[in-house]
């Protein structure tokens, strides 16, 4: 058992996605394949744009995972999911799946801050 306020939060700069994040299971921590984490976002908070793709040289993306599959369960606030073929807004009880080989960029879009449970594999740490 991992209680999530016992996990060190990455905040800003030191976050790969620029935002406040704390990743409960990890390679690292755990030696799981998965990586399950948390998420915080303020309203207006938005992510760098990062990408799962297998290489990519874009100039807009701020963070490569490399190749990963990846959900997210929104458990409160509003926020919007862009891609390369679009977007669409999420909100508590939603959940999406992001396939690996895409730019993604997320955004708080509501007016309180948002809480989300994501995971990642093959875990990146």
């Amino acid at each position: 058992m991992i209680p999530l306020a016992e996990v060190p939060k990455r905040v800003g700069d030191d976050a790969p996605t620029k935002v406040t994040i704390a990743r409960a299971i990890t390679r690292e921590r755990c030696g799981s394949n998965l990586l399950l984490g948390a998420c915080w976002m303020v309203p207006g908070d938005e992510t760098n744009v990062w990408s799962s793709k297998e290489d990519d040289p874009s100039e807009e993306v701020g963070h490569r995972y490399g190749p990963v599959d990846e959900t997210y369960f929104i458990i409160r606030g509003r926020l919007r999911l862009r891609w390369d073929e679009g977007e669409f807004e999420l909100g508590p009880d939603d959940c999406v799946y992001l396939a690996p080989g895409w730019r993604y960029h997320l955004e708080n879009v509501g007016d309180e801050p948002a809480f989300f449970v994501y995971s990642m594999t093959p875990s990146p740490e």
